[in-house]
C-alpha cells in the first residue's frame, strides 16, 4: 500500500479551524472537533467534482436523457406565459372567444408537457445518483477497511460510521430531492432570461440590474454557509464517536459511576452542532433582506419599461403582461436555487468526506507476485514512525525467525510490542526496512497469497453475525462439519458448542446468542485452526481473561501454535516461558533476547520482571 494509504489529510481550512475554536462548546469540544478534522482524509471541491464527472461518464445515456427531460421541461414551463400574454392581447384588441379557447387549449397542453417532463427528468436524476451512491458507499466501505488498523484506530470508528451512514443519508435526500429541483430551476431560469430578451431588449437593463444583488448574496452566503456544513460533518463524526464510546464502554461507565459526565460530553458536542445551525439561520435572515431588493427593484423597472414601450407604440400590452409575469416567476426560482444551492453544499461538504476516503486511500491491490515459501519470517532494518519526522516508535531491527519457531515479545505498555507485531503481520507496512515471509518481500508481495500465509489474533476479536457454522466458514469456506468440530474441540470450544439451542446452526453475533469473551477468543482461534496459516502472530490474545479463562484460552492457543511460526505478544510471563526464544522490548527497541533460563541468568530487565512476576 502506498504513502497516500496512510496519510490522513490536513482537512480543515484556517477559516473551519477558526469556526470550531469560536464555538462556544463545554470543555474540549472544541479541541476534538479540531482532531477529527484531521482524521480520514477529506476531498477538495475541485477533486469532487472531478470525480462524480468521471463516474457520470459510465451513465452517459441515462445522464443524456435527464438533460432532455430537463430542457424540455423548461421551454413547455415557458410557454405558460407567453400563451397568457398572447390571451390578453387578444382580450384587448377584441379578440373572438375561439381564439381564447385555443390559447387555453395550448396552455394546457405546455402545462401538461412540463409536468410529464419534470416528473421523467426528477426520476432520471434521482435514479442516476442513487447509482453513484451505491457505488460510492461501497468504495468507501471498502477504502476504510483496506486502512491500517492503527490508522482505524487513531480516526475512530465514529468518522468512518459517519461517513457512510450520516454522509450518505445527507447526500442521498439532496439527489432525490433537491438535486432534481435544482436542475430544473437553473434551466428555467435560464429560459426565462432569454424569452425576457426575445420579448425586448430594454428589459436588458432589467437583468444588469437585478442580477448583481443575486450574485452578491450568493457570494455571502455560500462560502458562510460551506464552512458551517464541512464544520458540521466533523461535528457529527465526532458525536458519533462519542456515543459509540459510551455505548460501547457503558459497564465501565456503570461501574465508576460517570453517566452523568459521559451524558454531558456527549450533550456537549450535540450542542456544538446546533450551535452551527442557529449560525445557519441567521445567515438566511441575513440573505433574505438581501433578496428583496432586486424583487422590489424588478417590479418597478418592468412596470415602468412596459408602460414605456406601450407608450411609445414598440410592445404590445400583452407581452408586458408576459414579461411582468416571467419576472415574479423568476423570483421563487431564484430564491430556491439560492438556498437549492446551500442545500447542496451541505451535501457536497458529505461528498468530499466521502471522495476524501475513496480517492485518497488506495485500494487493497497486490504490490507483486512474490509468494512466499515457508513459514521463516525476516526482518531487514526495520524502524518506525507513525508520521513523517515524527517520533521514532520502533528503533531499527534486524531479526530472523525460522520455521516453526515460537517467539514471545516481552515488555511495558507502550514497548512497540504491537507495532513490531503488526509489521511482522504484515498489517503494517514500516517506514523503514524490509519484512521478508519465506523469503518473500511483503512490499512486492503477492496480497492473497500473504493473507493466507500469515493470520493475526488480538485480545479484540469479532463475533460475527450470522451462524456459528458461517461464523467459522469465513476461514474455510469449503470446511465440512466434521472439519469444524475438530477446530473447535482443538481449542476447547467444542463443549459449549454443543450445548447451543442448534448447535453449528446457532445464530451468533448481534441480536444471536450472547458469547462470553473467552468463547469469542475460542471462535478466533478455530478460525485460525480452519485457515491453517503457516505463521500466526498473537497480540495478547489471551490478556483479558481471568485466571481461570486465561489457562484455558493458554492451552487453546498452544495447540494452535503448534507445528506453526508463531509470534506472541505476551502479557504474562507464563506465555513468554514456554517460547523457544523471548525478545525483551523497551522504548522501542529490543534490549535483550535468549531463551528464559537463559535471560533469568542474565540477570538483567526479563530476570528482574520474572522474579516480580513470580512472587
Amino acid at each position: 500500500m502506498s504513502e497516500n494509504s496512510t496519510r490522513t489529510a490536513n482537512t480543515a481550512s484556517e477559516a473551519e479551524r477558526d469556526l470550531i475554536a469560536s464555538m462556544e462548546a463545554e470543555g474540549d469540544v472544541a479541541r476534538q472537533l479540531s482532531r477529527h478534522a484531521e482524521l480520514l482524509p477529506i476531498a477538495s471541491f475541485g477533486e469532487t467534482g472531478r470525480f462524480v464527472l468521471g463516474r457520470l461518464r459510465d451513465f452517459t445515456p441515462l445522464a443524456l436523457g435527464m438533460l432532455a427531460a430537463t430542457i424540455m421541461a423548461a421551454l413547455a414551463g415557458a410557454l405558460g406565459p407567453y400563451f397568457m400574454g398572447r390571451a390578453v392581447d387578444v382580450v384587448t384588441t377584441g379578440g373572438t372567444t375561439q381564439a381564447l379557447w385555443t390559447i387555453a387549449g395550448m396552455l394546457v397542453a405546455a402545462g401538461a408537457v412540463q409536468a410529464l417532463a419534470s416528473a421523467l427528468s426528477r426520476a432520471l436524476i434521482s435514479g442516476l445518483g442513487q447509482r453513484l451512491l451505491a457505488g460510492m458507499r461501497e468504495d468507501v466501505i471498502d477504502r476504510a477497511l483496506d486502512l491500517p488498523t492503527q490508522t482505524m484506530e487513531q480516526a475512530g470508528i465514529g468518522d468512518a460510521l459517519s461517513r457512510v451512514a450520516d454522509d450518505v443519508d445527507v447526500t442521498a435526500k439532496a439527489v432525490n430531492n433537491i438535486v432534481p429541483w435544482l436542475v430544473t430551476v437553473i434551466f428555467q431560469i435560464t429560459v426565462t432570461f432569454i424569452a425576457l430578451v426575445m420579448i425586448s431588449p430594454w428589459l436588458l437593463i432589467l437583468v444588469v440590474a437585478i442580477i448583481p444583488f443575486y450574485v452578491w448574496a450568493l457570494r455571502f452566503y455560500l462560502p458562510r454557509t460551506n464552512r458551517i456544513y464541512r464544520v458540521e460533518r466533523i461535528a457529527k463524526g465526532a458525536r458519533a464517536q462519542g456515543l459509540l464510546a459510551a455505548i460501547n464502554g457503558a459497564p465501565t461507565v456503570h461501574a465508576y459511576g460517570i453517566e452523568e459526565r459521559e451524558t454531558r460530553h456527549v450533550g456537549a458536542l450535540s450542542a456544538a452542532a446546533y450551535a452551527l445551525v442557529l449560525k445557519f439561520f441567521r445567515l438566511i435572515v441575513q440573505v433574505v433582506w438581501i433578496m428583496m431588493i432586486p424583487e422590489t427593484l424588478a417590479v418597478i423597472l418592468v412596470l415602468l419599461i412596459g408602460y414605456a414601450t406601450v407608450q411609445a407604440g414598440l410592445m404590445p400590452v400583452g407581452l408586458v403582461a408576459s414579461a411582468c409575469i416571467y419576472i415574479v416567476t423568476l423570483f421563487w426560482p431564484l430564491q430556491s436555487l439560492i438556498f437549492s444551492l446551500d442545500d447542496v453544499q451541505s451535501a457536497a461538504a458529505s461528498l468530499t468526506r466521502m471522495v476524501g476516503v475513496i480517492t485518497s486511500i488506495d485500494p487493497a491491490a497486490s504490490p507483486g507476485t512474490e509468494v512466499p515459501r515457508d513459514g521463516s519470517i525476516r526482518l531487514e532494518g526495520v524502524a518506525h514512525s507513525y508520521h513523517e519526522n515524527g517520533r521514532i516508535v520502533l528503533a531499527p531491527i534486524d531479526l530472523s525467525i525460522e520455521e516453526g519457531e515460537t517467539v514471545a515479545l516481552v515488555g511495558a505498555s507502550g514497548a512497540g510490542k504491537s507495532t513490531l507485531a503488526s509489521i511482522m503481520a504484515g498489517t503494517l507496512t514500516p517506514r523503514w526496512g524490509r519484512v521478508l515471509h519465506g523469503g518473500a518481500d511483503l512490499a512486492h508481495a503477492d496480497l492473497e497469497a500473504v493473507r493466507s500465509h500469515a493470520s493475526i489474533v488480538s485480545q479484540d476479536v469479532h463475533v460475527f453475525h450470522g451462524t456459528l457454522r458461517e461464523d467459522l466458514r469465513l476461514a474455510n469456506a469449503e470446511a465440512s462439519d466434521d472439519e469444524l468440530w475438530s477446530a473447535l474441540a482443538r481449542v476447547g470450544a467444542e463443549e459449549w458448542a454443543r450445548l447451543l439451542p442448534k448447535g453449528l446452526d446457532t445464530e451468533v453475533g448481534e441480536k444471536g446468542a450472547k458469547l462470553t469473551a473467552e468463547q469469542g477468543q475460542q471462535l478466533a482461534l478455530a478460525r485460525i485452526v480452519l485457515q491453517d496459516p503457516a505463521i500466526l502472530i498473537m497480540d495478547e490474545a489471551t490478556a483479558d481473561e481471568g485466571s481461570s479463562g486465561a489457562r484455558v484460552l493458554e492451552q487453546a492457543a498452544i495447540q494452535v501454535a503448534r507445528g506453526r511460526t508463531t509470534l506472541i505478544v505476551a502479557h504474562r510471563l507464563s506465555q513468554a516461558k514456554e517460547a523457544d526464544r523471548i525478545l525483551v522490548m523497551a522504548d522501542g527497541a529490543v534490549v535483550e533476547s535468549g531463551s528464559h533460563e537463559e535471560l533469568v541468568a542474565l540477570g538483567g530487565r526479563y530476570a528482574e520482571l520474572w522474579n516480580a512476576w513470580s512472587r
